[in-house]
């Protein structure tokens, strides 16, 4: 059977980027869950729990958030005057 036309990765495409550890580190929360290739985790003797590699579970790890909610400090209030200006007024 013959391939479609247009499918498949565009040329010049790539499917990883190289991205700091540092950069990752100021993302993420320490327990955060990444995913990561089965290769690349059997070669750093790292376990993990498969997942199949579907749109759906890719975006729901994308998806994934952690927030912190902090009491921030009252700013003082400040005092503001609006004046119209005209444009035969200079300024």
């Amino acid at each position: 059977m013959p391939r479609k036309g247009k499918s498949g990765r565009t040329k010049g495409a790539v499917s990883f980027v190289a991205v700091s550890l540092n950069d990752l580190n100021g993302v993420l929360r320490p327990t955060a869950t990444v995913m990561v290739s089965r290769r690349y985790a059997e070669q750093l003797r790292l376990s993990g729990k498969p997942v199949s590699a579907t749109t759906k579970n890719i975006e729901s790890f994308a998806s994934q958030v952690d927030f912190k909610v902090e009491q921030l400090e009252k700013e003082p209030e400040v005092a503001l005057q609006v004046t119209d200006l005209d444009e035969e007024q200079n300024w």
